[in-house]
Formats: C-alpha cells, structure tokens, sequence
C-alpha cells in the first residue's frame, strides 16, 4: 500500500483546524506512509515533531488561500517556513497578474519562491474556479517556465475543486515541464483511476485513509490498473 499512499498529500489547513485535529492527522499520514501532511504554518513544528523518524514529509502552504501577496512577501514566507521545519510547499498563484497579462511579475513570484525552497518541491495553485481555459492554459505555460514542480488545481476554498477537464487541459499546457496535482472534489476509486489517466500524480486529500481502504479491497487485476501511475512504479 506504500506506492499507493505516496500519491496523496493529506491535507489539514481549514481555519478552524484544531490541535487535537492536527495530531489526528499527522498520526494517520505517519501510519498510511503519504507524500506528505500538509498543514497551516501555525501547526508546522507540531507536524515536523509526530512526522520525525517517518519518512512523511511536512508540506505547507504560501500565500494561501488568495495568493494576492507580493512577490518579496511570498518569498519570506517560504524562506520561514521552511525554517520552520516545512518540506513541501503548497502556494497560491497570483491570480490578477495572470488576468492583466503581468507575465514578468507572476514568474518572478512563483520563480522566489522556487529559489526559497532550493530545490523542494514547489506546487502552485492555480484556483481554476477564477479563470477562463485560455488562463488556465496560460497559468500553467507561465508556471513551468518559473521552475515550479506541480500545477495545482485549487484551494478547496473556492467553489468547485478539480474536474477532469481541467487536469486534462493542465497536462497538456505543461508539455512535461512539471506535474500536475488534482485537490477538492475527488469522492471515489473510479473517480481516482480516472484522474491518473488524465495526467494528475499527486492528489490533495482529507480523505486519504477512505481511498486507501477502498483500493485495498479492489479485486488485484483492479489495482493493477493503478500500477504504472504509482510514484515507484509499482504496488507495494
């Protein structure tokens, strides 16, 4: 269940997210064996102490939800957080740079975040509830060119989450320069198979141990069909 579990970002950053609720799911990324727990910054250090000795990293996020920061404050915030003990950041893209054509400053902000990060992987959201497909496909041009290593589809916070459209049109944009990252609205095992087809490799989640249940009890030529979208390859 290893590879299978590496797909998954489990994910705890509502606003009200408590202590106790953090803990909770820090021990059930550390039993599942996920990519990562990612959780607010107020919670990092709580996270890097149950993860440590697991080899579970601790993502965050960086101007999230909105993303409307500048680009010297989003770099700070991920120089701290990564102090702090993250290993993966999640950040918000900035959504009016790309609708007023801002090419050369929507870059530089993904780009000094990248740089903070010296060589982590950077995820950018891109909220694709906001955008029209030809900012969307633009969107996703302008963040591989910045270094980022994911496209992502959307907070969770604005209305709707991924489709299947949309992953789809971000694979293609990308051409292979980065990943694509599916978070917000995936209910189901099918729905999952499917968004693996259409070109997403990781997936953020509160609902982690729930697909994790739900493809151990596939029959195995089931599971099979997931074995070349596994981030080792294979089924562990």
């Amino acid at each position: 269940m290893t590879s299978f579990a590496k797909l998954f970002d489990h994910s705890i950053v509502r606003p009200d997210a408590t202590r106790a609720a953090v803990v909770e799911f820090a021990n059930t990324a550390a039993r599942l064996g996920t990519a990562t727990l990612t959780v607010q910054p107020h919670y990092i250090s709580l996270a890097a102490e149950i993860l440590r000795g697991s080899d579970v990293l601790v993502g965050t996020v960086v101007g999230f939800p909105h993303g409307n920061e500048t680009p010297a404050m989003k770099e700070y915030q991920a120089k701290h957080v990564l102090d702090l003990g993250a290993q993966e950041i999640d950040m918000v893209m900035n959504i009016p740079a790309l609708k007023n054509g801002e090419q050369q400053l929507f870059i530089r902000d993904i780009a000094g975040v990248v740089r903070a990060a010296e060589g982590r992987t950077v995820k950018v959201i891109t909220e694709n509830f906001y955008l029209t497909q030809e900012e969307k496909r633009r969107a996703c041009d302008w963040i591989a060119q910045s270094g980022a290593h994911f496209v992502k589809t959307s907070t969770a916070y604005a209305e709707g989450g991924a489709t299947l459209e949309d992953v789809r049109l971000m694979y293609d944009a990308v051409q292979g320069r980065c990943q694509v990252k599916a978070a917000g609205g995936i209910r189901e095992i099918d729905e999952l198979l499917e968004y693996l087809r259409a070109g997403a490799r990781r997936f953020g989640s509160t609902r982690t141990e729930t697909f994790l249940r739900a493809f151990q009890a596939l029959p195995a030529e089931k599971r099979l069909m997931f074995a070349n979208y596994m981030p080792t390859g294979a089924i562990a």
